[in-house]
């Protein structure tokens, strides 16, 4: 399995849609399970006198009116003339696929799974229902694998699906053991063979194909059977020994916790990656509504490409191992799909987290979650105080003057100290702390501030004092771990709790910004309002998830020079570079080191004159850098970028960018 991503391609969609983005002659085997339309003749749940009612357990998906003969001509198309088509039925709909399929087939049949635990029947009114057809079709040179006579007979034995095994939530009313899925799969294919379910439920199929070292292609359209299937199709992936049936691992916490992950966390095929399945040399494309399904940059950059992606994945070249010297905060480095990642970047920081993410440091995770606790932790303390509005509404109101309010707040700080420390929890409160200074400062600054604004403008409602007052504290835990981030004493001695301090300071700076002063001091003021409901748990569970942490397993970190990282990594013909440079400006806004024309001449030299890789390169435009590309052998595109922030004027917000290539 040289490129495990193409063993699966996992859909949520309409299938009637995906599989007409099927090649013809592409599929090996059709294993699927349809709906049955039983649910259109459903009673409901079954009273029962004195307990609670029996719920005969159909979904809604059930009853609408499934018709096979709008899929027997996709079915036929899309498989080999040696594959076999397999589909689960019941009574009702056996003779209609039967019609549709039986005279296009050079053979057809039906095994039976026998349920050796059948659902009871309370009244005693008729036979159990224990048996559950599955119509079979094939053709001549089919695949067949057996090896004697007492594995070909047409039924298959098991109990129904239970726990463990089974889901609990999502339930779905007909998941199929992994086990008899296994068998089918074992008779009616071959290792590497595509298996295709276009009904995929919760993925029981999919993880017996991927098991059985199959490649597998699933489409869904119920959000919550989608979720859960994703989550156990990309775990088979880990499972080391493929040929062993292992028993479903998920607690019914995790099974509770099986809900449809949102982007910061999705790892999900898209329409683009099941034509790359078939075609994994081609071009690596994307469209701008199926971006969101990518993994997430690490963390918010200066500068970061994730919108730029609409240009930069259509024009990417075929490669197999991915460079990137100035990865940044990952945009381009996490959407890419490559064999092997090598990334860099000269902010010993932003590699530090990196490496701490990679190799899933909990100590770092614990700073980090003690500081998002102590995000909490201020709007308790609010709560608890509110008296701090009361006192605002006197000052407005003139009941007291600027000097008594600034008595009041020192006052309070002095007799909260406790209170104000246990914010930040033991941990932190036990280092060196500007906590009180700033509490006080920061709550008289925004009651004058308000004050102030409401003289030139209007009232305040409720909810606005609410917000500035719990910014004013949030302001001052901020500056608090501002104050801890800028300690080099902590930078030195204590660098996975600095690596959270910085990973803290990107997430409520203001407008994500670095800023440093003369001394080397990073000096960005808290982001505001709008970062007061921000928690960094979804963050963090992000850098826990398996989708990124198997990202990571084939990546190599470095903290050099770019030149240094390219020499020493030493891309081939092969090979892409993707080029984010610091831009050419006359200022440093975002890090403390310069990246001069120098550099940049340094750069061009060797991307033009020595890299032997396929490259590009997204840079803002001036003479100076158009000069620098404008050779032979280089292409160069443009396209205009508008920035939502102009610091401190020095830039426009809206420039031309050059999309530059060696190919």
């Amino acid at each position: 399995m040289e490129n495990p991503k193409w063993r699966k391609c996992i859909l949520k969609a309409d299938s009637r849609d995906i599989i007409k983005k099927i090649p013809d002659n592409s599929i090996d085997f059709i294993l699927t399970d349809p709906p049955y339309n039983l649910g259109q003749h459903s009673t409901g749940n079954i009273p029962l006198p004195g307990r609670s009612a029996m719920n005969n357990d159909l979904a809604e998906w059930d009853k609408i009116d499934f018709n096979p003969e709008e899929w027997a001509d996709e079915f036929i198309r899309i498989l080999k003339p040696t594959g076999n088509l397999f589909i689960f039925t019941s009574y009702n709909q056996l003779g209609r696929w039967y019609n549709c399929l039986d005279h296009r087939f050079d053979t057809s049949n039906f095994m039976i799974w026998h349920k050796t635990n059948p659902a009871p029947k309370i009244f005693k009114a008729g036979f159990l229902n224990s048996c559950e057809m599955i119509f079979t079709c094939w053709n001549k040179k089919h695949t067949w694998n057996f090896i004697s006579q007492a594995e070909m007979h047409n039924f298959i034995q098991s109990p129904i699906c239970m726990s463990p095994e089974r889901l609990k939530n999502p339930k779905h009313p007909t998941q199929k053991p992994v086990s008899i899925l296994k068998r089918m799969i074992e008779i009616a294919s071959n290792k590497d063979d595509i298996i295709f379910d276009p009904f995929m439920g919760v993925g029981s199929t999919g993880v017996a194909a991927l098991e059985l070292d199959r490649r597998f292609i699933g489409v869904e359209l119920e959000e919550s059977y989608f979720a859960a299937a994703k989550i156990r199709i990309e775990d088979t992936l880990t499972i080391s020994d493929k040929k062993t049936d292992m028993p479903n691992k998920y607690t019914e916490e995790d099974q509770n916790s099986m809900k449809v992950c949102d982007s910061n966390v999705a790892y999900q095929t898209t329409l683009f990656e099941l034509d790359e399945f078939f075609h994994p040399e081609q071009k690596q494309t994307i469209s701008a509504q199926n971006l969101a399904s990518r993994l997430q940059p690490i963390i918010k950059w200066p500068g970061g490409k994730e919108k730029e992606l609409k240009y930069i994945l259509p024009n990417a070249p075929s490669f197999k191992r991915y460079f990137e010297p100035f990865v940044g905060g990952g945009s381009v480095f996490m959407a890419m799909t490559a064999t092997e990642y090598y990334i860099n970047d000269f902010s010993s920081e932003l590699i530090s987290l990196y490496n701490n993410i990679a190799t899933s440091n909990e100590n770092f995770f614990w700073y980090a979650e003690l500081m998002d606790k102590s995000w909490g932790n201020c709007v308790k303390f609010f709560n608890d105080n509110r008296v701090l509005v009361e006192k605002y509404l006197e000052y407005r109101e003139e009941k007291i003057i600027q000097e008594d309010l600034k008595n009041y707040i020192h006052d309070f700080c002095v007799s909260k100290k406790d209170e104000i420390f246990a914010i930040l929890g033991n941990e932190i409160s036990s280092l060196p702390s500007i906590i009180m200074k700033e509490m006080e400062t920061n709550l008289f600054r925004k009651m004058v501030r308000m004050r102030k604004l409401e003289m030139e403008k209007h009232m305040l409602p409720e909810k606005d004092l609410d917000d500035n007052i719990e910014t004013a504290i949030k302001s001052a835990v901020y500056m608090n771990y501002r104050y801890l981030y800028n300690n080099k004493s902590i930078a030195d001695c204590a660098p996975t709790l600095h690596s959270a301090l910085f990973f803290f300071m990107r997430n409520y700076a203001y407008s994500g910004m670095f800023r440093y002063s003369s001394k080397g001091d990073f000096n960005v003021p808290y982001g505001g309002i709008a970062y007061n409901s921000k928690l960094m748990a979804k963050k963090l569970n992000y850098y826990r998830s398996k989708p990124l942490l198997r990202h990571f397993s084939n990546t190599m970190i470095y903290n050099l020079d770019f030149e240094e990282f390219l020499r020493t990594a030493n891309p081939n013909e092969d090979d892409f570079v993707f080029l984010d440079p610091p831009y050419d400006s006359e200022f440093s806004t975002y890090a403390q080191n310069a990246f001069t024309k120098k550099d940049q001449e340094r750069l061009a030299n060797y991307m033009v004159n020595e890299c032997r890789a396929k490259w590009m390169m997204i840079i803002k435009n001036t003479d100076f850098i158009y000069g620098l590309y404008n050779k032979d052998g280089i292409n160069i595109r443009t396209f205009d970028k508008e920035y939502l922030v102009s610091f401190m004027n020095r830039n426009d917000k809206k420039v031309t960018h050059l999309l530059i290539t060696n190919y």
